[in-house]
Order: C-alpha cells, then structure tokens, then sequence
C-alpha cells in the first residue's frame, strides 16, 4: 500500500519507478481530522527517481472532501488535486547537498522504508484552507445572524472599534486648525 522497501527500489537506476492506484482514505482522515466529513476514492499516480543517494518522488493526486462550512457548518464538497515532491533521504547524503529540495525525508535505518501513503494522507489534510464557503455564502456573502447576536467580517470589527476609540482629547484638536486664517 505505496510503501516500498529501499532495496526494491533502488534496482530502478536508470528508469522511474512508477505506480498508480486507487486509496479509501475513509477511515484514515476521520481518524485524523473532525473536518473531514466524507472523502471520495483517491486516485495517485506518481513516479519514483533515484537520484545519487536520494529518492526524489513526483506524486499527482487527485480526490474530493466533504468538508463543513467555516462560515455555517453547511457540508461542502472540495475538490482536491495536488502533486507532491519529496526527496528520500535512503544513503545519508549530506546536508549541502539538500539544499535544493524543500522536503526531505529521512529514511530510518531499522526499516528502510518509502513510505508515500503517508505523505499523501499529510498533503491531503494541509491542503484543506482555513476558510471555506458555500457557493450561496460566497455569492451573497451574508453571515450568520441570531436572536441578540450576529457575525461581522473582520474589516467591520476594525471599523467599529476605530469609530468606538475616538480619544475625545484629539477630537478637540480636530477643529483647531480649521480655516481661522481668512481675515
């Protein structure tokens, strides 16, 4: 289950180590994200290279979550389409000779292992954003509202709070350079 032992995959030198498959990540992303509500079949096609002492992984994933509104809770489908790239760090290679990847993965030396399904189930969650709407909230951008309370955009929370502090001590100021020069 995309998770291969070095040694396999060092035999592939001079080409890609290539695979395709289909994941239920059902059980995996309920266990390790209330947010999630459901998640269709995840289709994964990727490549695996070596790369002097690195295996450099180019992964394209595709999927969709039924996630709440961040705004009413309302479920909403998003889709998700990433691809990651990682490096493998399997021959201790030093660390200079990293600098030109942005994720590198140690591998540990007691189980010598790639393991790309859980860097999937890791992209997958951090893909997520913070903020998600229903296509009704975002064409009509109302918030929610209740009996005494209602929900305001942060730039109307700032706005109000800059009205409420007026120091009345420059307030009198204000008025105190107004056209008095015209004589």
């Amino acid at each position: 289950m995309l998770n291969w032992d070095v040694q396999e995959v060092r035999r592939y030198k001079d080409k890609p180590f290539t695979f395709k498959e289909t994941l239920d990540l059902t059980k995996e992303m309920q266990t390790r994200s209330e947010d999630v509500l459901e998640i269709s079949p995840v289709e994964v096609e990727g490549q695996l290279f070596n790369d002097h002492g690195l295996v450099i992984s180019d992964i394209k994933v595709e999927t969709t979550l039924k996630v709440p509104s961040t705004r009413s809770l309302l479920p909403v489908d998003l889709p998700v389409n990433i691809r990651i790239n990682e490096a493998y760090n399997i021959d201790d290679v030093d660390e200079e000779e990293l600098e030109d990847y942005n994720v590198v993965i140690p591998i540990d030396d007691d189980n010598p292992t790639i393991n790309v399904y859980e860097s999937i189930v890791d992209n997958i969650l951090l893909s997520i954003p913070s903020k998600i709407l229903t296509k009704k909230e975002e064409e009509e951008d109302v918030m929610p509202s209740g009996k005494n309370w209602n929900v305001i955009s942060e730039e109307e929370y700032k706005k109000q709070h800059e009205e409420e502090h007026v120091n009345p001590e420059f307030a009198k100021l204000k008025n105190l350079f107004n056209d008095d020069t015209k004589e």
